[in-house]
């Protein structure tokens, strides 16, 4: 059992170099990451992509055409390509604990749908310590773990900032397994 962390990217080499190495320093190995640049001009991410060619774990696409819709198409192609058991679709400025995949898979039990964790989130100048809830603007995409083939039914299908939740809300109500609140902060959102 995995986690395919599902990264868009534009323009920002050193915020996804810092979150793929989070990844490498997980302490399982049970996590694929499959990183999608939303059209980036020639040459931008070419540093970071050397620096993880050979990581087999780390999958590159590059779209043909700018969506600029927060990452949410690029999100949904490796969304529909997705081929762990977990998904976990987050931001390139985002990034996780060294424990953050041995953690959550300790919870992903047969019964398990959705996973989330507590999280820090970056509000400007300073880091703040949020305990997520499920309701809008107290849980972040990135925090939260979804079985993948439910996932793969819904998709992100709003392009604004309130995709994140209105996906989450939609998962919850569509697939009602059960949830589990990881209770660790295990993420940090900027």
């Amino acid at each position: 059992m995995k986690i395919e962390f599902v990264i868009p990217t534009y323009n920002r080499p050193f915020h996804l170099a810092t979150l793929l190495n989070s990844l490498m320093a997980q302490t399982s190995p049970d996590w694929t990451a499959h990183v999608i640049t939303d059209c980036s001009p020639p040459g931008v991410n070419a540093n970071v992509i050397t620096e993880f060619i050979d990581e087999p774990r780390i999958k590159f696409t590059h779209l043909r055409n700018r969506n600029n819709d927060h990452g949410h198409t690029p999100r949904n192609v490796g969304l529909s390509q997705a081929s762990q058991e977990w998904v976990c679709m987050t931001g390139e400025d985002n990034y996780y604990v060294p424990t953050f995949v041995e953690e959550v898979l300790s919870h992903a039990k047969p019964a398990v749908n959705f996973i989330y964790t507590d999280m820090v989130h970056n509000w400007g100048k300073e880091y703040i310590y949020v305990p997520s809830l499920l309701f809008w603007s107290h849980i972040d995409i990135g925090n939260s773990i979804f079985r993948t083939e439910y996932a793969k039914q819904l998709r992100l299908n709003v392009k604004n900032f309130s995709a994140d939740w209105e996906m989450i809300d939609k998962f919850l109500k569509q697939f009602p397994g059960e949830i589990v609140h990881i209770k660790k902060c295990l993420y940090v959102h900027n």
